[in-house]
């Protein structure tokens, strides 16, 4: 009697068991359709796209002062390449450039001497030791003027004199400088706060030089020509500057988990984009 109750039992848990399984495998099946149909994009929106687009406005996460920078470095681009057609047309003699005429292109070149550089360069000692160090004040200067403080504009000033310039810029034309990488941040961050600083005591003079205000206005400029300058660029054009970062994901990765997402082999491609609006 034991015997058969127990193998009445036995049936009983294996029908049970089995029942349990196949309720198991369908909740979880509607909790994966729910899960992407709620939690994520629906499985019949953007299915057949090639990549769905996840746009982040970068803007609206500045504040006043990084969104004043940002658009100050933007024009600045503008005066960096004025910089650039102005020296090239220079005899090689004062800028120690390279000669252009050759079967290399642009490119090329530009490998080439980022992979050679840094080097002890030639160049004369007044564009060494006063012409780079009075850049990277003026750099230096843009930042202190839209609010930033004096290790912050040291920053800024390293990474436009080393990254825009040395290895951007005049790469093209020539191999990177160990002496501009070092004393166009370092000198001219001590130059930028001096002339911080007789800037402050133009302002106390309400913007006069010696009773002139012409003076004044001159000497404005000349402490911080770039500021000016992009502010001119700035009301002239009054340009909308917005900056975005975007992640490119093929429509099928879009349906999973972000815990998938995550996972280094899930294949995305991630860019940058600038919107201008005049």
């Amino acid at each position: 009697m034991k015997f058969i109750v127990f193998i009445i039992f036995f049936q009983c848990s294996l029908f049970s068991f089995q029942n349990f399984k196949n309720d198991k495998e369908e909740l979880f099946q509607k909790y994966q359709q729910y899960s992407l149909q709620k939690n994520f994009l629906s499985l019949d929106d953007d299915l057949y796209k090639d990549y769905i687009v996840q746009d982040i406005n970068l803007n609206n996460t500045l504040s006043y002062k990084e969104k004043k920078l940002f658009t100050d470095t933007v024009y600045l681009q503008v005066f960096m390449i004025g910089t650039v057609g102005f020296l090239y047309m220079l005899p090689p003699s004062i800028t120690k450039w390279e000669d252009t005429e050759d079967d290399k292109s642009l490119t090329e070149k530009w490998k080439e001497h980022v992979k050679a550089g840094p080097v002890w360069d030639k160049d004369e000692f007044f564009i060494n030791y006063v012409g780079h160090p009075v850049s990277g004040a003026w750099y230096y200067m843009v930042a202190r003027d839209d609010g930033f403080g004096p290790w912050e504009s040291f920053a800024y000033s390293f990474m436009l004199s080393t990254f825009f310039w040395e290895y951007g810029y005049e790469a093209f034309a020539e191999i990177p400088s160990t002496q501009d990488l070092i004393f166009t941040p370092t000198i001219g961050a001590l130059m930028g706060e001096g002339f911080f600083y007789l800037e402050k005591e133009l302002d106390k003079n309400h913007g006069e030089f010696w009773g002139s205000k012409t003076l004044g206005n001159i000497s404005y400029f000349f402490l911080n020509p770039i500021g000016r300058m992009t502010d001119s660029l700035d009301d002239f054009f009054n340009i909308n500057l917005e900056f975005h970062y975007q992640i490119f994901q093929p429509a099928a990765i879009s349906q999973v988990s972000p815990q998938l997402r995550r996972v280094d082999y899930v294949p995305s491609n991630y860019g940058f984009m600038l919107d201008m609006k005049f």
